[in-house]
């Protein structure tokens, strides 16, 4: 997929209500192409603000991190490719064969959707992992097994930090995508994320798609920020293509 520089940024609709999202959408206009829309916002609106999206021609990232036995991700999987999303994830730590299920799903409905992985939550810190997972992996370790697994299993990419981004590139191939939240202009607040990095230098990195959310939305002048972000991506784009 040949990716322009405004399909590269998803914006995080971290709202309950469709009011709300109706308004920031409408604020920002053609600036922006693609939304995510994650659990609290899809419940609070029961699937209406996916619904509102495609009525206006943006495109989705339905962020609902499937993780269950094989048979109900891939019914849960079934049900976002219906939807018709855009994108799409289930977490890499409900194993392969949960993975592979939905694979072989996607493949026999003949879905454009982007099927896509969570490897690392970003909020989560070295120790943090260290004592969860009981675990000698370090962070990016376990994310690089993780992302190879989803390779292998058959899905199009992985959510990761853009600290992991280069690496799972170099592992899993240029063609499989890397979606990375935890990323942040030097003007705004890291919030509760941990392992962050700008949109030039995420660019850079190998990431593909950038998730952000705050810097955007609660910005006093949300077009403005959106279009620094852009120009960051662009930038990064031409120092990688020179």
């Amino acid at each position: 997929m040949k990716l322009k520089v405004k399909d590269r940024l998803i914006v995080a609709l971290d709202y309950k209500t469709l009011d709300e999202v109706k308004d920031i959408v409408n604020e920002i206009g053609d600036s922006i192409s693609t939304y995510k829309v994650g659990l609290e916002l899809f419940l609070n609106t029961r699937g209406e603000a996916v619904d509102f999206l495609h009525s206006i021609d943006k495109k989705v990232f339905l962020d609902l991190k499937f993780h269950d036995i094989p048979n109900t991700t891939t019914m849960a999987s079934m049900f976002a490719n219906n939807q018709e999303v855009f994108m799409f994830n289930v977490h890499a730590g409900g194993g392969p064969t949960m993975m592979k299920s939905v694979s072989k799903m996607l493949k026999e409905n003949s879905s454009d959707s982007i099927a896509i992985a969570v490897t690392i939550l970003t909020s989560f810190t070295e120790k943090e992992v260290a004592t969860h997972f009981k675990s000698n992996f370090n962070i990016s370790e376990l994310a690089n097994h993780w992302a190879v697994e989803t390779k292998e299993s058959g899905l199009h990419g992985v959510v990761c930090s853009p600290l992991e981004a280069k690496k799972i590139k170099e592992l899993c191939g240029e063609n499989f995508y890397t979606i990375c939240p935890g990323v942040r202009p030097i003007w705004a607040s890291s919030n509760d994320q941990k392992r962050i990095m700008t949109p030039k230098v995420a660019i850079e990195n190998g990431a593909d798609f950038l998730v952000v959310g705050r810097p955007i939305t609660k910005s006093e002048n949300p077009i403005h920020s959106a279009k620094l972000i852009l120009k960051e991506i662009e930038e990064g784009l031409k120092i990688i293509n020179d």
